[in-house]
């Protein structure tokens, strides 16, 4: 992320959930279709999978990890382009791994890459199946296909990204996608660019590690974000916080970044 936003994820210790149709791969809930057993009509299954998006990127939030801190391309494409942060999160003290709260807790969360789309397999659904989308589901290994289907299919070409996913349910929020912000419970709503974003709270910690980009200076010689100083007695903050804090740089003898103290 960014070097402000890394700041403000400290600063009130949560992170942000986003639906769906925020995301950016225009296919994001696309990698479920049904059966066409002979009574349905392809209309009819089209309008389900298209009700199946609407109430699937609406009633939950999604949260984007990756395993992997010091992969370059990630850092040009997210972290500002190496002048921002990579934070380390501990997901069992942050609750991401918990099956009672997380419709798909961490340890289920990780991104499947296909070249090509899952074959329409999946049983129609009922209308009262439907409408349970976003009310009492949890995680369940007997529903977990579908889910699996809305939420952890992506194209191969995303597999950079080595991309971890914890879902949570938003629809017990008393405010709506297009309207209110504010807290409710462990959740903040706030929006960016028209876009909401659903920042939960975490115990601090659940931050562990914090990677600087290679150029993070720049936030202080050319941004002007920070004074020098400034940037120090943050990251002097952080570690009393019992961070670790590290300095990605290029390795001389290969492609790789490394991270040192």
């Amino acid at each position: 992320m960014s070097f402000e936003t890394a700041c403000k994820v400290i600063d009130t210790l949560s992170l942000g959930f986003s639906c769906l149709e925020d995301l950016n791969d225009p296919f994001e809930c696309t990698a479920f279709s049904f059966k066409n057993n002979g009574t349905e009509i392809n209309s009819y299954l089209t309008t389900v999978a298209a009700a199946c998006r609407n109430r699937f990127s609406r009633k939950y939030g999604i949260l984007s990890l990756t395993r992997q801190p010091l992969n370059s391309l990630m850092w040009s494409h997210y972290g500002d382009e190496h002048q921002g942060v990579v934070i380390g999160i501990d997901v069992d003290i942050a609750g991401f791994s918990c099956v009672e709260k997380c419709v798909i807790p961490s340890q289920y969360g990780e991104v499947i890459y296909s070249a090509t789309k899952p074959h329409k397999d999946l049983p129609v659904i009922s209308a009262d199946i439907l409408m349970e989308i976003g009310q009492e589901l949890r995680f369940d290994p007997d529903a977990f296909n579908l889910v699996k289907r809305t939420f952890l299919y992506k194209s191969i070409e995303w597999g950079y990204e080595e991309e971890v996913r914890v879902v949570k349910k938003i629809s017990g929020i008393p405010l709506g996608y297009h309207i209110g912000q504010g807290r409710h419970d462990e959740w903040n709503k706030i929006t960016i660019s028209g876009r909401p974003l659903y920042c939960f709270d975490i115990l601090e910690n659940s931050i562990k590690e914090i990677y600087l980009g290679h150029h993070i200076r720049k936030n202080v010689t050319k941004k002007n974000l920070l004074t020098g100083e400034e940037l120090k007695g943050l990251l002097n903050s952080w570690r009393e916080k019992g961070i670790k804090v590290m300095r990605c740089n290029p390795d001389l003898h290969s492609w790789n970044l490394i991270a040192k103290p």
